[in-house]
């Protein structure tokens, strides 16, 4: 029986060479808006999240302020996010997406999911069952890790300066 860091090395490389091959089939699709990584990873970050302030915003992206308002004005000029006042604070203006960005995030995410249901078709059942039991237990996992996180306080670094997200900051 194969010890488990072999087991984990083994889904980190099928990881790898599912998203190159993802990125080889789709990747044109995938990357055909005309944004910076950046802006994208902001979209990312508020479709996730939900309304950010902007303070949350750039500490969530690794950027200072001055960059996030050059940031968040592209992406509004571009009609994908907007800002919102504070219900709580008037002082304190949130990022949203606006049904525009959330489009584009839904867009973004079908593609993904074609090229997924178009790989899952061409496994067998047995193969899919234990797949699908093991994403679901995966997901309760990381459910359980972002409920203890909040708990906690903590970032998408945990607070652990070593995480490699602490690191991606300028």
């Amino acid at each position: 029986m194969e010890d488990r860091a072999g087991l984990i090395a083994r889904i980190e490389a099928a990881e790898d060479d599912f998203r190159q091959s993802l990125l080889r089939l789709c990747g044109a699709d995938l990357f055909s808006v005309d944004l910076t990584m950046t802006q994208l990873r902001a979209l990312f970050v508020l479709g996730a999240s939900g309304a950010l302030s902007a303070h949350d915003l750039a500490d969530a992206l690794g950027v200072g302020p001055t960059t996030l308002t050059g940031i968040v004005d592209r992406l509004q000029v571009r009609g994908l996010v907007h800002r919102i006042q504070d219900g709580h604070d008037r002082r304190i203006r949130r990022v949203d997406l606006t049904d525009a960005g959330r489009t584009l995030l839904g867009d973004v995410d079908e593609v993904r999911r074609a090229y997924q249901r178009r790989m899952f078709a061409r496994l067998d059942d047995d193969v899919l069952s234990g797949m699908a039991t093991a994403v679901e237990a995966l997901a309760r996992v990381c459910a359980e890790e972002v409920a203890a996180e909040r708990g906690a306080g903590g970032g998408d670094s945990g607070g652990d300066p070593d995480h490699p997200l602490a690191r991606s900051a300028p």
